[in-house]
């Protein structure tokens, strides 16, 4: 079969993600790799790695006060990573110890 048009590879990459529906995982995907560029690198270095699944970014706090401080701060924090996506991919934040 003769291709009769070139089609470039970012092209066929958005195609196969979004024929394969993993742009929520994406999205999510960006919004944890923001978490340091969001919070800064001294809070990012008091937390472990966030993970998501299914809209809900998880963060393991070193200690009881920098969770609250982050709980307190919840509702900028998730806009802030959506941002950050370029997506809806965080609907709920969780710090835990």
């Amino acid at each position: 079969m003769k291709r009769i048009e070139s089609v470039s590879i970012a092209e066929v990459l958005r195609q196969a993600i979004e024929d394969s529906d993993m742009e929520s995982r994406l999205a999510e995907t960006r919004a944890a790799a923001a978490w340091p560029a969001v919070v800064g690198s001294h809070i990012a270095g008091q937390t472990g790695r966030p993970f998501v699944e299914a809209g809900v970014m998880t963060v393991v706090c070193r200690s009881a006060a920098l969770r609250q401080e982050l709980s307190m701060q919840k509702s900028l924090l998730v806009k802030l990573l959506n941002q950050a996506a370029r997506a809806e991919a965080i609907s709920e934040l969780r710090f835990r110890s």
